[in-house]
């Protein structure tokens, strides 16, 4: 089995949370908290490398990008 990293952004719209990576243009994750974000994102992922791998297509490379917040008091 091999493992494969990717960076994912999560964003809040409408009070859902939409996960993405800039590696699966148009793959999209969503959920009422930012787990089920990333949990239904990873699942999409998942399928698409599985049809990479089954139609012998590129699998996307993984990236190198962190985002990260920072918080910050006044």
């Amino acid at each position: 089995m091999d493992i494969y990293t990717y960076p994912v952004d999560l964003a809040v719209r409408d009070g859902k949370y939409w996960a993405s990576s800039e590696a699966f243009p148009g793959v999209f994750g969503l959920g009422d908290t930012a787990d089920e974000a990333k949990a239904s994102i990873l699942a999409a992922m998942k399928l698409y490398i599985e049809d990479c791998i089954a139609e012998k297509r590129p699998i996307p490379t993984p990236g190198s990008r962190q985002k990260e917040t920072v918080s910050i008091a006044v």
